[in-house]
């Protein structure tokens, strides 16, 4: 299995249905450089290829007639060639919704969390990328929302770090207060002795008193990865489809600037 960032390299070089041999070379460093046998994804590019071919063909036939003017319309074109009208599918966010309750099935079933996110991931992962305006849009209202990672200070330090460090502060300053009624080596000596000690049972207190509001973020955190990776090869495939589509790309470029994915 090709990793995330070279396949979303060639998602990118295959989204016009051309491959240049630069396009190819670059992808067969690429692969290189991460370990993969060139020839073996030469191999896979391939294959991709000739899918691509086999639903350019099937998509021939899949044509529809604009209600306004009548013309015959192609299945990936999203606006009549002939009058302009915009074309609409009713049935074409049942997919994005399949996902959706695919995911929300998947979490009330299944109790053990590693194996809850890998099933989740993995669907994720293999859901197609959409191919109708609608789907492609309904797709990044709801995955953009879920590819942004929360920051938390107590889940960068850990919530048993964060409040030992803070017990311990607090009986070292506490330790140099003695200091007073006698020499600033015993304060400071005292001061160690009662952080340490404080410290590593507030480090305790500490991991099972906010462990439950810390791992809800560090679970979205690592889905965020998936999603942000699924949005960014829808990305590259809207703004082949959409192209022409100003309001729509218009949307779709605010989207990837929100998530840092323009380079």
């Amino acid at each position: 299995m090709l990793s995330p960032e070279l396949n979303n390299l060639i998602d990118a070089a295959l989204t016009d249905g051309i491959l240049t041999d630069q396009e190819r070379a670059v992808i067969k460093k690429r692969a290189l450089l991460e370990g993969y046998d060139p020839d073996e994804v030469d191999i896979y590019i391939n294959s991709r290829m000739q899918q691509m071919q086999i639903d350019a063909q099937g998509a021939v036939a899949k044509v529809r007639k604009c209600p306004a003017c009548g013309a015959i319309i192609s299945y990936m074109q999203t606006r009549c060639p002939q009058c302009g009208t915009e074309i609409t599918n009713v049935g074409a966010t049942k997919s994005v919704q399949k996902l959706s309750d695919m995911i929300n099935e998947i979490t009330a079933t299944e109790f053990i969390k590693e194996k809850r996110q890998v099933r989740i991931k993995n669907a994720i992962t293999s859901f197609p990328v959409p191919t109708t305006k609608e789907d492609i849009m309904e797709f990044l209202f709801m995955a953009a929302p879920n590819a942004k990672k929360k920051k938390s200070f107590l889940g960068t330090l850990g919530p048993a770090l964060t409040m030992g460090l803070i017990v311990f502060a607090a009986f070292f300053v506490l330790g140099l207060a003695t200091t007073v009624n006698q020499s600033f080596m015993q304060g400071l000596q005292d001061g160690l002795l009662l952080g340490v000690f404080f410290g590593l049972i507030g480090a305790l207190v500490g991991h099972f008193a906010l462990k439950k509001k810390v791992e809800p973020i560090r679970d979205q955190n690592k889905m965020a990865e998936v999603w942000r990776n699924k949005c960014e090869q829808v990305i590259a495939k809207a703004k082949f489809i959409l192209r022409e589509d100003a309001s729509a790309m218009a949307t779709i470029m605010n989207i990837e600037k929100d998530l840092k994915l323009s380079k």
